[in-house]
């Protein structure tokens, strides 16, 4: 008799995730207009992206299309960064190559605007999507991907507390053509109440704060 495999199951799809300053939004299409506006006139948010949407401002709607597609799929979950005084869009991020069978997700595909990047609103978007990650998905792994070019990336990383694990190459191709290797990091579960820590305190959060 032929082996037949199972579907594999999915992870619960996230609801809206809430901190004190930012809310992240499951992306949908009402979030197209906010998130073009977000990255208008800004060609470094799509330096490290893949795929037909990188490289130019114009290329913003297949990047969206591909986003709630793969949403849609289930294979994606992406969210839209929301400030909470002022009510505006500022950014995205996601998670990615997800494995309920294996317990461990990818979080990625993250820009912000230019006013947003180099603030907090990074450290509060990962406490809140690692602390969904670990404590309500119960995952054994995060992995973060980067390009090794992508050097506040990697900082971000680092200081958050992931463990570089190796290059993994040749693994994506650009617009250009040009063959990308990529640096993995990740957190697993015994490192996650370090990393959470560090986290709330370098924000001045109280657990009690976060919806998540």
């Amino acid at each position: 008799m032929p082996f037949v495999s199972e579907p594999e199951m999915t992870f619960t799809r996230p609801e809206t995730l809430a901190g004190p300053f930012i809310t992240l939004e499951p992306l949908d299409a009402g979030h197209r207009e906010p998130l073009r506006e977000a990255s208008a006139g800004d060609e470094a948010i799509w330096t490290y992206f893949p795929r037909t949407f990188n490289g130019a401002c114009e290329d913003f709607d297949p990047w969206f299309d591909y986003a709630l597609s793969r949403s849609a799929e289930g294979t994606h979950y992406p969210f839209a960064v929301r400030r909470k005084n002022d009510g505006r869009v500022i950014g995205t991020t996601r998670f990615y190559d997800m494995s309920y069978d294996h317990r461990r997700l990818a979080i990625g595909s993250t820009w912000y605007c230019r006013e947003a990047r180099g603030t907090l609103v990074n450290a509060e978007v990962r406490l809140l999507t690692l602390s969904h990650a670990f404590e309500r998905l119960d995952v054994n792994r995060v992995e973060l991907i980067t390009d090794p070019r992508n050097l506040s990336s990697r900082a971000a990383m680092k200081i958050l507390g992931a463990v570089q694990e190796g290059v993994i190459r040749n693994h994506l191709i650009y617009k250009d053509g040009r063959i990308r290797d990529s640096l993995l990091f990740s957190i697993i579960r015994s490192e996650w109440p370090a990393v959470r820590e560090r986290l709330l305190e370098g924000l001045g959060y109280d657990d009690k704060q976060l919806h998540y």
